[in-house]
């Protein structure tokens, strides 16, 4: 596989595929300049206006000095403008490096459990969903599972992704396990509970903010790690502050948003019983008093 990059006005991107595409070039990809800015509910981006941006076009073949002309004359640029290199198709994939969490505990991948005791390892193939383990929400959330017994314990994991909550809680014990997600996620979650050897998991694909009143209320435990105004919304569309005997382990919040979390358990009730920040992130455990 070969690719061909070449940088051009962002706001031509579009009418420029469309023509590639006509010509029978169909792999592109561009990544479009981002802004990255703070609101109230956390971060936001905003596209840059009149930036240049790198599109790389991908093909089979080696690309002779006729199509390369061909190209130049189609994208409209200097030749010196086109730059081609060769794309090894083994590696085109991203791969992840094992994460290391607290207890001893690991996050590896199927080619390399055998490395690490069976015992405090989490094995992960991610499919492209939110859970791989790199992400501060994600290491501060394992760090509360992976220190807690949750032998016999029921589990509600809300906004799941890869499911690797889930799978955390399993290794712990945990019998009953149900995931919740606005995402296709149920084929990827019980691949991930395959690899690691634990019992499947119920799979439920729901808005839980429009579909009110889905989720059973006599949980355990109940992870919810998504973002701070999607946590408030789906606590009230689903009733979930009702849920008096329930542990919530909540993440997806920032620094200057999260006391937004605080006080709505505080008046249903809960107090605040664990804390942790990693950078500007933030996840609390909450409980009835």
């Amino acid at each position: 596989m070969y690719a061909i990059t070449v940088k051009l006005p962002t706001k031509k991107i579009d009418r420029i595929i469309t023509h590639l595409y006509q010509k029978g070039y169909y792999q592109t990809f561009y990544e479009i300049p981002l802004d990255v800015v703070t609101d109230a509910n956390g971060y936001d981006f905003v596209e840059k206006k009149n930036e240049t941006t790198e599109l790389n076009i991908y093909i089979n073949d080696y690309v002779e000095a006729k199509e390369r002309r061909n190209l130049v004359e189609l994208l409209n640029i200097d030749e010196s403008g086109l730059v081609m290199k060769e794309v090894n198709e083994l590696n085109f994939q991203q791969t992840f490096d094992d994460i290391f969490l607290e207890n001893g505990w690991v996050i590896t991948t199927p080619d390399r459990k055998n490395h690490y005791d069976k015992e405090k390892r989490i094995v992960l193939d991610s499919q492209g969903n939110f859970g791989t383990g790199y992400h501060e929400t994600t290491k501060d959330c394992l760090s509360f599972i992976l220190k807690h017994d949750f032998t016999g314990l029921s589990v509600a994991d809300i906004g799941a992704g890869s499911g690797v909550l889930s799978v955390a809680a399993a290794l712990r014990g945990a019998n009953l396990i149900e995931t919740y997600d606005i995402q296709p996620v149920e084929r990827e979650i019980l691949y991930q509970c395959e690899l690691n050897g634990v019992m499947p998991v119920n799979v439920f694909q729901s808005d839980l903010i429009k579909n009110m009143n889905r989720i059973n209320k006599d949980y355990n435990w109940i992870f919810l790690n998504i973002g701070t105004q999607e946590n408030i919304d789906i606590l009230k569309a689903q009733r979930l502050l009702d849920c008096k005997g329930s542990t919530f382990l909540l993440s997806g919040m920032l620094e200057w948003n999260y006391h937004h979390v605080v006080t709505l358990f505080k008046d249903a009730g809960f107090g605040l019983k664990e804390w942790k920040q990693s950078n500007e992130w933030v996840t609390c455990v909450f409980k009835a008093k």
